[in-house]
């Protein structure tokens, strides 16, 4: 078993149980001690879970994801803010990809007011809010592949190849982390690679992101902070984010 593979298992195993023994593990994953506290120490260093003697707990604020519904009552004055700031980039008669998630989806309800606008999305939500939009103010695209009922989107390879085919003027980018090292991250390889095949298609890169999203790093990559253009957020970051995000020549607008 490869160590990514490892330590999926071991973020699920602490998402379930809430804590974690170096014993259990070596039983479960077939490996020594010092694989498993080495694999703790990795996870730890991303913020993913707390180690403690013996074992490890999971973190407070652990990026796992939670239902839908959970997330859009968090942070909602934050998260309108951002969208505001993020569609105020917006033209009209611009084509425009969005991703899926609360954060985006408040840069959704706002896309309504332009005029000739295209707008690609792989969240339902947006779709669904979209199609209130005046006549002739958006035409929605709505990205194919398998529906993840958690995020109300869709991922997965199919929705990856169909990114593939467009241009688009900017898109709009959520993430779980901001992080000076690990740059943009998710919480899986799925989610990754539908974002990175988003980014490839648009001149204009926008994550959008929360306070609590920075100087975190989640566990899948979808890349350096040099592969966006700008961050939307509603908190400065701090000094060492803040000198990474400038010299990757990523603009930051706080919302």
């Amino acid at each position: 078993m490869y160590a990514e593979e490892r330590q999926r298992e071991i973020l699920e195993r602490v998402r379930r149980e809430g804590k974690v023994s170096v014993e259990a593990l070596t039983e479960a994953l077939g490996v020594s001690a010092p694989t498993v506290r080495a694999d703790l120490g990795a996870l730890e260093g991303r913020r993913l879970l707390r180690r403690t003697h013996g074992g490890a707990i999971a973190w407070e604020t652990t990026l796992y994801e939670p239902p839908y519904a959970e997330r859009e009552r968090a942070r909602q004055m934050e998260k309108a803010r951002i969208g505001a700031a993020a569609a105020a980039r917006v033209r009209d008669h611009e084509t425009v990809i969005l991703d899926a998630g609360t954060t985006t989806y408040e840069v959704a309800v706002r896309l309504k007011e332009r005029i000739g606008l295209t707008v690609v999305t792989n969240s339902l939500e947006a779709a669904w809010e979209l199609m209130d939009a005046p006549p002739g103010h958006v035409e929605t695209i709505v990205v194919g592949g398998n529906v993840h009922a958690r995020r109300r989107a869709t991922l997965g390879p199919l929705a990856a190849e169909f990114l593939t085919r467009l241009q688009v003027d900017r898109a709009f980018l959520g993430v779980n982390g901001v992080h000076p090292d690990a740059g943009w991250t998710v919480v899986d390889f799925d989610a990754a690679q539908v974002k990175r095949a988003m980014l490839a298609r648009a001149r204009e890169v926008v994550v959008v992101a929360d306070g609590s999203k920075l100087g975190a790093a989640a566990f899948a990559s979808i890349g350096p902070l040099s592969l966006a253009h700008v961050l939307v957020t509603d908190a400065v970051p701090d000094v060492p984010l803040a000198e990474s995000l400038a010299a990757a020549g990523v603009e930051v607008v706080v919302g």
